[in-house]
């Protein structure tokens, strides 16, 4: 055992390693993609600005840390004016953010682009404008607030070459990229195999729900990060999916620590993780519901959400079932990843607020990292698994010897009365013909009186390699017990029966040269087909027993042993 818990700590800290060092090779390739695709210029739009809200103007110093000091409500309107020069970059994209506002922009007066108006829920999202060529612009844009009782927080309004308006966005959230496509791919495959594993009797069930966690926080990140934007520009439907993926995420991760602490958790406990997955279940339904009918939007329940969540990690850390000192390994290995992922998590708010309210301007500051925590908890969650499934294995492999051991022989290894039943039972459901020969040795109590046990045990095993290699391929071969054996030969080897006892016959002579006696053996052979008459029925083939075939062959053999003039034959 202490050698098994040292393999799988080298184990762990070998993949550790190579992780780390891939990891790094691949943020190096990321880092020169990157480079490739950030627009090489791009204009701020931070000052300048004036807010006009019910007809109260105000003018603001900068938007890199302005926050509307009035909660707005459904149907208010904000208005941003502010004068531009477009002239500093050739066919520019003005670019912004909203979030669960409708958006339509004036270029001197005239209104070029619109977005929401007709959405109950338009959703959070970049909007990207074309703008005329053309020098001193005015530009306004109004915002029509979607939800009731919420702040306006706005985000960098900035012009960037048109031929850099997607790629620019994208590049600057590589990783985000990346790790988001690759966490769908793996999520997806991870399910997959967790349905073939399913078909083939191996447990499934973490592997399906480390794939589902995985395929939601990916498409979560996707989402959060507004990179799905790359393939679909419904900020209706993107943020929709976004509070889903969120929503739904507590219940296979609940899920996974039941299943992992199921034989640890007392009735209490058991009874508390059912109840906290029907909730989850509940949550879900009925903030899909509350959102879909327009009673209450997603964003509305964040903060109820968040509480719980909160709540729910305080319960498992307290209680002991995401982590305590009699955890094996895959367990620790799971809440080492659900704390790198809630310090990312913390880490990435501070980061937030930090670039936010000192206006700092830096490109590690301006991507999120909750995608970096996603990839650790996953990758986390991985190594969870593969340790749980070499634990499943060594002990399947145990019992899997520890079975074979109960039908072998221990002096010879070949199989033992205990085999010889089972096989009978199996000849008795099946058509078929096969043979029986029974053997026993000749002169075993002579060398045990003469030579002492240890030569009678020679003596035996010696013919059992014999009666192995005699009967490899055609037959079963079988120590019945003392100096007793048994071959059981299927129908497809009948024929070969004759062969084989001739080959025994040699084989024995070759091998009693350095035997204190000669290995010699009388035996008797009994055929199924022997007890059939001509005509039978499927019902008479089914009612003869191995048994009784076996004991046809035992009394052949007990009359060869009989009519034998060997010395070593025992007179009883």
């Amino acid at each position: 055992m202490i050698e098994t818990e040292r393999i799988h700590k080298q184990y762990l800290w070998v993949t550790s390693v190579s992780a780390v060092v891939l990891l790094l090779l691949f943020v190096v390739f990321l880092v020169a993609v990157r480079s490739n695709g950030v627009a090489p210029q791009h204009v701020r739009l931070d000052k300048g600005w004036t807010v006009t809200y019910k007809g109260e103007i105000t003018g603001v110093e900068s938007l890199v840390n302005y926050t509307f000091p009035k909660k707005l409500m459904s149907g208010d309107s904000l208005i941003l004016e502010g004068k531009i020069s477009a002239n500093q970059i050739a066919h520019p994209i003005f670019r912004f953010r909203t979030v669960h506002s409708a958006v339509e922009v004036f270029e001197n007066g005239k209104s070029v682009y619109e977005y929401g108006k007709d959405r109950v829920f338009p959703g959070c999202g970049y909007h990207y404008v074309h703008l005329n060529h053309g020098d001193h612009q005015k530009l306004k844009v109004v915002l029509v607030e979607k939800i009731d009782n919420r702040k306006i927080t706005f985000s960098k309004y900035e012009l960037v070459p048109e031929e850099y308006a997607v790629s620019d966005y994208s590049s600057r959230h590589i990783f985000a990229l990346v790790i988001g496509i690759f966490l769908i791919l793996f999520g997806l495959l991870a399910v997959l195999v967790g349905a073939v594993m399913r078909i083939y009797g191996v447990n499934y069930f973490r592997l399906l729900m480390i794939g589902l966690l995985s395929f939601t926080f990916g498409t979560w990140t996707m989402c959060y990060t507004k990179l799905i934007q790359v393939v679909s520009y419904n900020l209706t439907l993107n943020t929709t999916l976004e509070y889903i993926c969120l929503y739904f995420a507590p219940i296979p991760f609940t899920l996974l620590l039941w299943n992992m602490q199921r034989t640890r958790l007392n009735q209490y406990k058991t009874w508390v993780m059912k109840f906290l997955v029907t909730y989850e279940v509940a949550y879900l339904v009925v903030s899909s519901v509350l959102h879909f009918t327009g009673v209450l939007f997603y964003p509305q329940m964040l903060v109820f959400f968040h509480t719980v969540v909160f709540a729910g990690l305080v319960y498992f850390v307290y209680s002991g079932i995401l982590y305590n000192k009699k955890m094996d390994e895959s367990g620790k290995l799971l809440s080492r990843g659900v704390l790198f992922f809630v310090v990312m998590v913390v880490a990435d708010m501070l980061r937030f607020n930090f670039a936010r309210y000192l206006a700092v301007d830096n490109p590690l500051l301006e991507s999120s990292w909750i995608p970096l925590g996603t990839l650790g908890f996953v990758f986390s969650l991985v190594q969870s698994y593969v340790v749980y499934l070499v634990y499943i294995l060594e002990d399947r492999a145990e019992k899997g010897i520890l079975a074979t051991m109960a039908y072998l022989d221990a002096l010879t290894g070949l199989y033992n009365r205990a085999k010889c039943q089972q096989i009978f039972e199996i000849l008795d459901k099946n058509f078929g013909d096969y043979a029986i020969i029974s053997i026993d040795m000749n002169g075993l109590k002579t060398v045990n009186d003469k030579y002492g046990h240890n030569e009678g045990d020679r003596l035996i095993k010696t013919f059992a390699e014999v009666f192995k290699e005699t009967f490899a391929g055609v037959g079963t071969a079988i120590r019945v017990g003392g100096d007793e054996f048994m071959a059981i030969v299927r129908s497809e080897h009948v024929a070969d029966v004759n062969d084989a006892i001739s080959n025994m016959k040699d084989l024995e002579k070759e091998r009693s040269e350095k035997l204190p006696v000669p290995l010699e053996v009388a035996y008797g052979v009994a055929y199924k087909h022997e007890f059939l008459k001509h005509g039978f029925s499927e019902i008479e083939e089914a009612n003869i027993e191995a048994e009784k075939v076996y004991h046809l062959a035992d009394e052949r053999m007990y009359a060869m042993k009989a009519s034998m003039k060997s010395k070593l034959v025992r007179k009883e």
